[in-house]
């Protein structure tokens, strides 16, 4: 919260009073929701003792569909809130609230692969707040995945809660956790939600489902929350101009994740709620600037995929828009030589602006290219030179010009419908165009992005390097090197144009983070991006990366933490002792 001299991620740790610790959890009420033995919709009550601590957790597993309960709390003023989890091979997540928020925050604990998994509590950070009569209610994520309330009709994600843990502040701490909570030179950091996830992994069918995904970046360094609004004419809004999600006439998926996506979208069109339009409304209402994305390569999807371009569909009924390659074949993606295409594209971004959006972000990063060798193309370049492009070889400088000809004037006709779109109401300020391209000037003109055009000319308002082609290794984070972030640093000097560094892969530890966004702090780079943010906690079995990630505006306590010798950020935890009747110390057979 505060400059902080040890370093420490967790934002209890600097506080100086002795924690408390809630670790009977038999208290919760109602009583009736609780269970000695495992019972569906209760929570069952187990006994451990643990290093330092014992205590009675309450245990929900993958179908159990566990109801909300309520911790009662008897302290006052600002506390630091934790919350202790026991954790396994599986992700566990809690549903967690204090009484008088508008809805829960989703806490996560990544599955361990390890041989240790299950013999260890970990403690996760919720928040600092005014615990003055109020009490803690947590919840288990449960959505139907079929018919009826029988067994194996609902999935549950496991739920293991051992205690909750609170440390008050004093009145020098709790004076400069206001005044940072004041600070807005530190939300400098864009997060991105595919709104995709959202609806595949737990079957939303509420506004406050939605909310769930969205709560988390409340008083986090993010600034501006991207969120999907399409992919090709696929919309996640009710559009009148593309097709929704829902699919309706489907009724085979390649997986049941995209089964209960399109359930879900049905279910809410079926109560007229637009989820893009909750989401929208509920971001602003946390101070954030709302961006719609959009895959512009998402007409056609290879098999067992094709259910995203179900029916009859814009790939299907404009097969002359399609790509060509150098010998003349078509390939399975639609061309953004043709205006007809751009039209359609620019319509819809249009269409999604018009729900109060602070601007919209077309994602490069996905499916490339967007052009070919196309006969719009191909038939300017003859004009021009005399020469066949297709005989030429494919680097050839004369045809990578000519090849961004096509998108340059994509964004040309695209900040020309932003601009008639008005100021956005939130911010006052015109619509912004951002684009997430790929990690350097040789691979974006390979795929026919001329991206300093698009500076030079005004066209984009934010850039964000991110390398994920097809031919390469999005495994590995491209700012390894910072310096090959200077290129898009160089040609956005001196300009209205500003660049987030993507920070990928999703496997980075805390201490990745906060390493890496030091390297680019320190090459003038003033934002960050953060990619597929619906799963808060990003695939890693270190420490809380989502608790790193959401704190790396604050390029101070980044900085500390590097002078400090780059400090452990691994979770706190606490090796269990016995479960039950079970004494840990024995390995368990089989």
């Amino acid at each position: 919260m505060m400059k902080k001299e040890t370093g420490d991620l967790y934002c209890d740790t600097w506080l100086s009073g002795d924690p408390i610790y809630i670790s009977d959890l038999r208290i919760c009420n109602p009583a009736e929701v609780l269970s000695e033995e495992p019972k569906s919709r209760h929570w069952r009550m187990l006994d451990y003792v643990a290093e330092g601590i014992e205590g009675t957790m309450l245990i929900a597993g993958p179908e159990t569909v566990a109801p909300e309960a309520t911790v009662p709390v008897n302290e006052h003023g600002l506390h630091g809130i934790s919350i202790g989890v026991w954790g396994g091979s599986e992700d566990v997540r809690v549903l967690m609230k204090l009484s008088g928020d508008e809805t829960f925050t989703v806490l996560t604990l990544p599955g361990e692969q390890d041989g240790h998994r299950g013999q260890k509590l970990s403690e996760i950070f919720f928040k600092i707040e005014d615990i003055t009569d109020r009490s803690i209610q947590f919840g288990q994520i449960s959505w139907n995945v079929s018919d009826g309330t029988g067994p194996g009709s609902t999935i549950s994600t496991p739920a293991n809660i051992a205690y909750i843990k609170l440390v008050q502040l004093t009145e020098l701490e709790s004076k400069r956790f206001l005044e940072d909570q004041s600070r807005t030179d530190t939300r400098r950091l864009l997060a991105h939600n595919d709104a995709h996830t959202v609806h595949f992994a737990s079957r939303p069918t509420t506004p406050e489902e939605i909310r769930w995904h969205i709560e988390p970046y409340r008083d986090s360094d993010v600034g501006s929350l991207y969120w999907e609004g399409g992919i090709g004419e696929q919309t996640f809004y009710f559009s009148k101009i593309g097709k929704a999600m829902t699919l309706d006439g489907l009724n085979d998926f390649p997986r049941q994740g995209d089964r209960l996506s399109a359930e879900s979208w049905r279910i809410f069109r079926d109560k007229n709620i637009d989820p893009f339009e909750i989401a929208c409304e509920y971001a602003h209402e946390l101070g954030l600037e709302f961006h719609a994305c959009y895959r512009p390569a998402g007409f056609h999807f290879p098999p067992p995929h094709g259910h995203f371009t179900h029916g009859n569909t814009f790939y299907e009924t404009h097969q002359n828009l399609r790509c060509r390659d150098r010998n003349g074949n078509m390939t399975p993606r639609i061309s953004y030589a043709f205006p007809e295409s751009r039209m359609f594209v620019v319509s819809l971004l249009s269409e999604m602006v018009g729900y109060g959006t602070e601007g919209i972000c077309i994602l490069y990063n996905r499916r490339p290219p967007l052009v070919e060798y196309d006969q719009p193309l191909v038939d300017d370049f003859i004009i021009e030179h005399g020469l066949d492009p297709r005989t030429l070889d494919p680097g050839d400088p004369r045809w990578i010009k000519r090849k961004a000809m096509a998108l340059t004037s994509f964004h040309r006709e695209l900040r020309n419908a932003m601009d008639s779109a008005g100021i956005s109401e939130f911010t006052g300020d015109r619509r912004k165009i951002s684009v997430i391209v790929m990690s350097s000037e040789e691979e974006n003109l390979k795929y026919g992005m001329d991206v300093e055009t698009w500076v030079k000319e005004d066209l984009v308002d934010v850039i964000i390097p991110y390398s994920s082609a097809p031919d390469v290794d999005s495994s590995s984070h491209a700012w390894s090197d910072p310096s090959n972030i200077d290129y898009f640093v160089s040609i956005t000097k001196d300009t209205s144009c500003t660049v987030a560094a993507n920070m990928m892969p999703r496997t980075l530890t805390s201490e990745e983070y906060r390493t890496i966004a030091s390297g680019l702090y320190g090459r003038d780079v003033d934002h960050l991006f953060f990619w597929d943010t619906d799963i808060q906690q990003p695939r890693s079995n270190s420490a809380g990366p989502w608790d790193a990630a959401r704190r790396l505006g604050h390029r101070d306590e980044v900085e500390d933490w590097i002078e400090s010798g780059s400090p452990t950020l691994a979770l706190p935890k606490k090796p269990l002792l016995k479960l039950g009747d079970w004494d840990l110390s024995y390995v368990t057979p089989g």
